[in-house]
């Protein structure tokens, strides 16, 4: 079962890698297709024509977000409270947590080429992989053996979602494979740096959620 993991995660990989090209690709054909002139600079958007875009349109995309968010929440709250379905409760606690989880992604991205020996390797998304696999795996291992103890309910849904909300927005796998793209793409296609990044960052979390995981779900149950 463990090799059939490891290598549902190598393929796993190679379709998020593949889907990112894909969608690079996509997206500069549409942008293309809208906005000729970010392409070509014989083609120009009149000065008025930006204004006028720019004057009506700008707040609509975060407006639009931040309603969307709390729409969602508010739904899940209503969910919780009217039908009383813990489900509903770990995803708006979840939802509370991933601002969280976020920012301190963010602040670990600072330490991306800040590794002398090695400034190519983006040390900052790597130890936020790692960081959250361990959260990960130490929640889930504390939110199963409070099931199997008898003790679950809302504690377990608390942790459910802590390892939802936090540890998996403190997780990554867009910049992940955006960075493993990158290398692959700045470098020669028989350098090894985008192989060993990938290959390191998905065994490394690999093998320590394995680490966390599992002497707790062993010898503590």
């Amino acid at each position: 079962p463990d090799s059939q993991a490891l290598f549902g995660y190598v393929i796993g990989l190679q379709v998020s890698i593949v889907s990112f090209r894909a969608g690079r690709t996509l997206s500069a054909w549409f942008q293309n297709r809208t906005n000729p002139h970010l392409f070509d600079s014989n083609l120009t958007r009149t000065a008025s024509e930006l204004r006028a875009c720019n004057n009506h349109c700008y707040w609509l995309s975060p407006v639009a977000l931040v309603l969307s968010i709390f729409v969602l929440i508010a739904l899940y709250i209503w969910g919780d409270v009217y039908w009383g379905i813990s489900y509903y409760r770990e995803l708006w606690i979840a939802c509370l947590m991933s601002p969280f989880g976020t920012i301190a992604r963010w602040k670990l991205s600072t330490l991306n080429g800040k590794w002398s020996k090695y400034p190519w390797f983006p040390l900052g998304t790597w130890l936020a992989n790692f960081t959250g696999s361990i959260l990960s795996a130490a929640l889930t291992a504390i939110a199963y053996l409070n099931i199997v103890n008898g003790e679950g309910g809302t504690s377990t849904t608390v942790l459910a979602a802590m390892s939802l909300g936090f540890a998996g927005s403190l997780s990554t796998v867009s910049t992940y494979v955006k960075e493993t793209v990158e290398l692959s793409d700045k470098n020669p296609f028989h350098d090894r740096k985008a192989f060993v990044y990938s290959h390191f960052t998905m065994l490394s979390c690999c093998f320590v959620g394995l680490l966390v995981y599992s002497p707790l779900v062993r010898y503590a149950a």
